[in-house]
């Protein structure tokens, strides 16, 4: 579990430091995915009793969060490609 949550992170920093926006979004899939997996493991954690159902919500509610964040950026860089108005300082 802290793997694929530290994953979630480093994939959108070394994302970002491409130099491509193609790649950018290709990392950002990847912590998409990552994301999803850590969301398994704390389903998981809930079923098998090793976490109570207050913390459960909490940690549920902070990966669906994160999930939607991620999703509108993916859509939003997407759509830069598509419109040609993507510029990288």
């Amino acid at each position: 579990m802290r793997d694929s949550a530290r994953s979630v992170k480093q994939n959108i920093q070394e994302g970002y430091q491409r130099y491509s926006i193609k790649e950018y979004i290709r990392f950002l899939d990847i912590s998409k995915g990552s994301l999803g997996e850590l969301s398994g493991d704390v389903e998981d954690c809930f079923e098998d009793k090793l976490i109570t159902e207050e913390e459960f919500k909490k940690i549920d509610k902070l990966c669906g969060t994160t999930d939607y964040l991620l999703a509108r950026l993916i859509s939003s860089l997407r759509k830069k490609v598509k419109d040609g108005t993507w510029v990288k300082y």
